[in-house]
C-alpha cells in the first residue's frame, strides 16, 4: 500500500515537472528580455573603448548672414566734348547731364570756363533758371528767356529779394550771355545760352566745377516777357563736372 502511493507521488512529481520545463521547448517561443534604461549624467565618461556622444555642433552665431542684394549706382552718359552748336535744339547726346525739374528737361554740360545749359519746357511762354540762391529767389543768378515770331530774347538778372529779379544792367552790372539761341512749337520752347563760370561780375554767382547748386525754375505756358508771374515753378539741383 505505501509503496503504492510512493508511486503516484513519484508520477505527480516527474509531471509537474515536465509541466513547468515544457515552454522553454516549445517552438516559436523565445525568452523575454527586460530592457533597463539607465539615465548618465552629461558629465560622466563613457568606459573606456566606447565612443562618446556627441551632439550636433550649433551654427556659429553670424557665420551666415542674409544676402544683401548689391546696390549699383547708375553713372550718367557723358556727350562729347565737342559736336554742340547753341541753335535751340537739343540733341541726344549734346550735354553730359539731363533732368527733370517741374516738368521742364533742364540739359547742362560744362568745362573749366563756361557751363552750356539747354531748357525744354511745355507751352510757349517764357523760361526762367537761377543758380544757387541764398533765399528764395534773393542772390540767385537768373536767366530769362521767350520766343516771339521766331526770335528768341534773353536776359541776365539778379534775385534782388526773396520773390523779385531784376536785370543786371539796371543795376550797373553786365549781361554775360556768351552765346544763345531758341525755338518754339506749337506746346514746346526750347532755349540754350553759355554763361563763364566766373564772370567777374558782382551780380553774377561764381559756380564752381565738382560742386552741386540749387537752382530754380518758372515758366509760363502762354505769356512772354521778363516781367510776366509765371504759371508753374520748382527747385531742384545741378551738379556740375569736376574738372581736373
Amino acid at each position: 500500500m505505501n509503496n503504492t502511493w510512493l508511486i503516484i507521488l513519484g508520477v505527480l512529481a516527474a509531471g509537474l515537472a515536465v509541466f513547468l520545463l515544457l515552454p522553454q521547448f516549445l517552438p516559436g517561443k523565445a525568452p523575454v528580455e527586460t530592457a533597463v534604461v539607465i539615465d548618465v549624467e552629461p558629465d560622466v565618461a563613457p568606459e573606456e573603448g566606447q565612443p562618446a556622444a556627441t551632439e550636433p555642433e550649433a551654427q556659429e552665431e553670424g557665420t551666415e548672414m542674409e544676402e544683401v542684394p548689391e546696390v549699383s549706382v547708375a553713372e550718367e552718359e557723358h556727350a562729347p566734348a565737342t559736336g554742340y552748336s547753341i541753335d535751340g535744339e537739343i540733341g541726344s547726346a549734346e550735354y553730359a547731364h539731363r533732368t527733370e525739374i517741374v516738368g521742364v528737361e533742364v540739359s547742362w554740360a560744362n568745362d573749366a570756363t563756361y557751363l552750356r545749359v539747354g531748357l525744354a519746357a511745355p507751352g510757349t511762354g517764357f523760361v526762367a533758371i537761377g543758380f544757387d540762391p541764398v533765399r528764395q529767389m534773393e542772390g540767385a543768378n537768373f536767366i530769362l528767356g521767350y520766343v516771339e515770331d521766331g526770335k528768341a530774347y534773353f536776359r541776365d538778372d539778379f534775385g534782388t529779394e526773396s520773390t523779385a529779379h531784376m536785370a543786371d544792367v539796371d543795376r550797373g552790372g553786365v549781361e554775360n550771355i556768351v552765346s544763345s539761341a531758341g525755338a518754339e512749337w506749337a506746346d514746346r520752347t526750347v532755349l540754350e545760352f553759355i554763361i563763364p563760370l566766373d564772370s567777374g561780375d558782382a551780380l553774377d554767382k561764381l559756380l564752381v566745377p565738382g560742386n552741386t547748386y540749387t537752382v530754380l525754375l518758372a515758366y509760363h505756358d502762354l505769356r512772354d516777357g521778363f516781367t510776366t508771374r509765371h504759371s508753374r515753378r520748382g527747385v531742384g539741383e545741378i551738379r556740375l563736372d569736376a574738372v581736373p
